[in-house]
């Protein structure tokens, strides 16, 4: 509705412009119309108003979806994040706790939902463009768990030793680099 009235504002400011000129200064004008410029002026009137109002709801839109992609691939971030924390404190204590241990696999739980979800986000929006990130996250994900809960980790007792710790660390960062590409290749989309 505003804009509507700001267009309607302009065009009577140009009116009153256009008489103005006219009435105080001599411009020899033509009284035939060239069919080649009226059409240039349409074109140009048409443009002015499409641009603004349908491709920039285009835009908009899409901004949204990426943002929309990029909120969950940055929880899904953090969802490592929490297991890394939580494997650094275990290390820390030359134990696992059961509480410990039950937030290991809650987390994993969620990392896996959480990657679902972006990946069903990003064929929806993007179809199958970031197919080879998305098939290398879920690869580290699949090692990740492997080395984090491998073993006899529901065990009672069970350590993690400090080259599990630099094994999980080294793939940690892989998986953190691939999701902060993942996050840039989304926003180039």
């Amino acid at each position: 509705m505003i804009r509507y009235l700001i267009a309607l504002v302009l065009v009577a400011i140009g009116v009153a412009v256009g008489i103005a000129i006219r009435h105080y200064y001599f411009i020899p004008l033509e009284e035939k119309i060239n069919i080649v410029d009226f059409a240039t002026l349409l074109v140009t009137i048409f443009l002015a108003i499409y641009i603004p109002a349908f491709l920039e709801k285009q835009l908009q839109n899409s901004r949204y979806e990426k943002d929309v992609i990029i909120r969950k691939i940055e929880d899904l971030q953090s969802s490592f994040k929490e297991v890394n924390k939580l494997v650094t404190e275990c290390v820390q204590k030359n134990a696992v706790s059961q509480t410990n241990c039950n937030l290991i696999i809650s987390s994993f739980t969620s990392i896996s939902n959480e990657l679902e979800s972006v990946i069903t986000l990003i064929e929806h929006c993007h179809g199958k463009k970031l197919d080879t990130e998305l098939t290398e996250l879920k690869t580290f994900r699949r090692d990740y768990k492997n080395i984090v809960t491998g073993g006899q980790f529901q065990q009672r007792n069970f350590k993690y030793t400090v080259l599990t710790k630099k094994e999980e660390e080294v793939l940690y960062n892989k998986i953190d680099k691939a999701i902060c590409m993942l996050i840039l290749k989304v926003n180039r989309l």
